[in-house]
């Protein structure tokens, strides 16, 4: 069976046991060994083995990219598996073709299959030195150097700054952070492998204060940088409550209660050093009118035209993020009852949330978009617990869409469609937009709108947010040419403080001044 580990995604800054990698790669424990053999590095030299999970990627990646350039000596090219491999050595054998040439046979050590090329004097050495029980790739590689003709794949290979001494107890940590949503588990490993980055790899159990006063130079300094490495004033926050989330849990663990109590503590942020940084630029969304432009003006001839205007549509009718709407299944979208089930159990959701979410009253075309792409799903035989959003290889199946006993469609596991749904709306336009900023849209259209303060709250609610607070702080700001235009209406005298919200329509004042009787009391 080929075993290309093709759509197989690991998260680059987790650490895998070699249990872990069997599982996410369907393979034994041989072909693990087999890796670590053709140069994957664990983190360390201890058992059992653990392993970053980007160097796992760039190790894959690497032994692709050889198959188009040139083998190493020694590697065959894996008709099954799809990768630069070397044979298992008590298959091979190797015979001489007429023109006096070798030519070596052998299998796969990963899938089995029959690997042969004309070898060189090049590859007979390292047959030779491979017979050695304790001899490995790796140590092979050491000593050929890192020359077109070097063996296995190098940490330097994957990343100039890679240190896996600490791995084993993010390893550890990752089992206490279980209880965690998986989106927030990556953020506070990024978070740690900032610290890591800081400090040069320095291990964790000699930690000092002075180290984590280091580490919050850097997170402060990020702040005022400007291009790469600039980090907006909430990750900077955020990265610093991370930090001093795991510093607080690794000082218990064996082997690091020697660490300073108080070490969690000097990563704290002084409100100084928010007052230095620029506020973050402002984010750019668009406003309901113009997104319902760009809705119309996208194509619909192909099913995947019409897949793309739906994930356009759809977060606009329920504030939905771009990993959500990839995730969501036909019964989740609610049209008798106007709503979308946002199920924590079987989509992916912000921090395992479950919401049931109302259409946001906007315009009817929104609607129509998600409808008739879950109408023609439904006409190609797809029901209930079958994605919203199929990929396009799953939707030309044909007869087995049908079939009454197939298991459900399952959802796509990357949100790249969505992006690129909203990457062909803003095709023709200057300003692009991404899905996150639906819900500053929506934000902005609360505050346009003469909402009472409950409905204020339950606008918010509905977007997810616990608190208006949250809506109000986060989302929807005005876009700084419009705050500009508002203070000179100001200073011309234009704007007065009691004066009706602008662009209001006809119905909206009337409305606007029901309430206000109400409110006095007039009948």
């Amino acid at each position: 069976m080929s075993r290309s580990y093709k759509g197989i995604r690991l998260k680059k800054n987790r650490v895998y046991s070699t249990e872990d990698l069997q599982r996410a790669y369907a393979v034994g424990a041989n072909t693990i060994s087999n890796w670590r053999k053709a140069g994957l590095r664990p983190s360390d030299g201890k058992r059992p083995y653990v392993f970053r999970g980007g160097l796992v990627m760039a190790f894959h990646k690497a032994r692709h990219e050889r198959l188009r350039t040139r083998l190493n000596p020694g590697e065959f090219k894996c008709t099954g598996c799809k990768s630069a491999v070397f044979p298992e050595l008590g298959s091979l054998t190797i015979n001489r073709v007429p023109n006096g040439a070798s030519m070596a046979f052998g299998q796969c050590s990963e899938c089995g299959c029959q690997v042969r090329k004309f070898v060189s004097d090049a590859d007979l050495v390292v047959f030779e030195r491979l017979r050695d029980p304790n001899t490995t790739v790796d140590s092979l590689h050491e000593g050929i150097g890192r020359d077109p003709g070097g063996i296995g794949i190098s940490a330097e290979t994957y990343s100039p700054h890679w240190w896996g001494g600490n791995d084993r107890v993010v390893y550890n940590w990752q089992v206490h952070a279980g209880r965690l949503a998986e989106q927030t588990i990556d953020q506070h490993l990024s978070a740690i492998r900032f610290m890591e980055e800081v400090l040069a790899g320095k291990p964790f159990d000699r930690l000092t204060v002075r180290d984590v006063d280091l580490v919050r130079s850097a997170l402060k300094g990020a702040m005022v940088t400007k291009g790469e490495g600039q980090k907006s004033r909430s990750t900077a926050s955020h990265q610093a409550s991370q930090i001093m989330s795991f510093l607080e849990w690794l000082i218990k663990q064996e082997g690091y209660k020697r660490l300073p109590a108080d070490l969690p503590s000097y990563i704290q942020l002084p409100k100084a050093a928010y007052a230095e940084a620029m506020p973050k630029g402002e984010k750019a969304y668009a406003s309901l009118e113009e997104a319902e432009e760009l809705l119309q003006g996208m194509p619909a001839l192909s099913l995947a035209d019409r897949r793309a205007r739906a994930m356009f549509a759809i977060p606009y009718l329920g504030a939905l993020r771009a990993d959500t709407i990839t995730s969501l299944r036909l019964a989740h979208f609610d049209q008798d009852g106007r709503k979308i089930i946002q199920d924590a159990t079987t989509s992916r959701t912000k921090n395992g949330k479950s919401l049931r979410i109302s259409w946001f009253p906007i315009a009817k075309a929104f609607v129509t978009a998600v409808a008739d792409w879950v109408e023609q799903m439904q006409s190609m035989g797809l029901r209930g617990e079958d994605a919203l959003f199929p990929s396009l290889p799953e939707l030309k199946r044909g007869s087995y869409l049908r079939d009454p006993v197939r298991a459900p469609i399952e959802p796509m596991a990357s949100k790249d469609a969505v992006a690129k749904a909203f990457a062909l709306a803003c095709r023709d336009r200057e300003a692009k937009y991404n899905p996150h900023s639906v819900k500053d849209t929506l934000a902005a259209e609360r505050d346009r709108r003469p909402l009472t303060q409950q409905q204020r709250k339950a606008w918010s609610e509905n977007m997810g947010h616990e608190s208006e607070k949250v809506t109000e702080i986060h989302y929807g700001k005005l876009p700084e040419a419009e705050r500009f235009a508002l203070f000179e209406e100001i200073a011309n005298g234009k704007g007065d403080v009691g004066s009706a919200p602008r662009k209001m329509t006809d119905a909206q004042k009337i409305a606007l001044l029901d309430e206000l009787l109400a409110k006095v009391g007039w009948q």
